[in-house]
């Protein structure tokens, strides 16, 4: 495979052909060859052929947003692509634009913007059968449900886009890794067994393909779906495949989520080291959102002790609050009352320094508790 896309990549006249050049330079993509495919784009922006034509220089522009936003560039990969949608480019690129763009801004924590860009494209509820790009619609959708808190709408559109993927009988998660970021709605929707065994399968597969950045997604899903004695050298095996990868963007997450799950355990010094990098790696990227979220879980542990913890029952209730339960329906689930709830909830906000449930989805880290 990498032998034809050399072939392709360094012969004029194949090169000249934009969909040959498009797969050739996505398989440098897939295969989490970074460098290159930003190294391809650059060579392309230089020839005069696709220096002239609108649609070299869109498809151009495409795959320079896409490798930025795989290499944790998420807030330039946003410009570049709202930037394209505004110049009103085909339909044929605008939905994979619309889609790449939402999964950007979910990256950098713009949820409501992502919103917008999905409803002003028409593309916010149900797709068509034959709707172009649906799968990298649906799982960009997956991304920005599991943001807001919708778990469970979460869950049907990466499993909707599993089955699309399917259909096509593309298995390899380095295309779109649903599996794995359906693993990550799953179990704040309190859907264990369907989390372990989507990010076990994805293991599988990530393995076969060999791509670092694959198995690393993949080996975070499984980490956090066990929550067990193996979970902290699964997530640090993981960091350590995403930093080789350069995939900063899971990096921060894996980084993120390791640090939590050591502070739960009592490894406070672990669990701040692997914060600080996670805020590190963030700022590198001018992510904002990823890094304050690292900062205000330090900021969180620094200035609680074991008074101001949750209780099991507040974190049992938080928990579903978080996936979107209402109160009367988690009086239920638990045999309380309502202003039994409404107590422990107004403690929980409190403890954790903030105003409103919809700020749950952000502190608490419900995959690996």
């Amino acid at each position: 495979m990498a032998t034809e896309t050399d072939w392709i990549l360094g012969t004029d006249t194949l090169r000249s052909e934009a969909h040959s050049t498009w797969l050739a330079v996505l398989t440098l993509l897939y295969t989490g060859d970074l460098a290159a495919a930003r190294a391809q784009c650059e060579r392309l922006a230089g020839d005069p052929l696709w220096a002239r034509s609108d649609r070299h220089r869109d498809l151009l522009t495409l795959l320079l947003a896409r490798t930025r936003l795989l290499s944790g560039d998420a807030f330039r990969a946003s410009n570049m692509l709202g930037a394209l949608l505004a110049r009103r480019v085909t339909r044929s690129l605008t939905c994979l634009a619309v889609a790449w763009l939402v999964e950007a801004l979910v990256q950098i924590g713009e949820l409501e913007n992502a919103h917008g860009v999905l409803l002003e494209n028409g593309l916010a509820d149900r797709l068509d059968v034959d709707q172009p790009d649906r799968m990298h619609i649906l799982a960009a959708r997956g991304a920005l449900h599991t943001g807001m808190g919708q778990f469970q709408r979460a869950i049907d559109d990466y499993m909707d886009c599993g089955r699309v993927l399917r259909a096509l009988n593309v298995s390899n998660p380095a295309v779109i890794p649903w599996r794995s970021k359906a693993t990550l709605a799953a179990l704040p929707a309190r859907r264990y067994d369907l989390a372990l065994a989507l990010s076990e399968d994805e293991l599988i597969a990530a393995r076969r393909w060999g791509s670092p950045r694959s198995i690393g997604t993949a080996l975070h899903a499984v980490a956090v779906s066990r929550g067990d004695e193996t979970s902290v050298p699964l997530l640090d095996e993981a960091v350590r495949l995403l930093d080789v990868a350069g995939a900063r963007a899971e990096l921060t997450h894996a980084l993120y989520d390791l640090g939590m799950l050591l502070l739960r355990r009592k490894d406070v010094p672990g669990g701040r080291v692997r914060l600080e990098a996670a805020d590190a790696v963030a700022r590198n990227c001018r992510n904002a959102f990823w890094s304050e979220r690292a900062r205000s879980a330090l900021a969180l542990q620094s200035s609680c002790d074991e008074a101001c913890l949750l209780t099991r029952q507040q974190d049992r209730i938080a928990q579903l609050a978080r996936a979107g339960y209402s109160n009367r329906q988690i009086a239920e689930a638990l045999f309380l009352t309502v202003r039994t709830v409404e107590f422990h909830l107004s403690s929980v906000y409190r403890k954790l320094g903030i105003s409103g449930r919809r700020q749950l989805v952000t502190v608490m880290n419900t995959s690996v508790s």
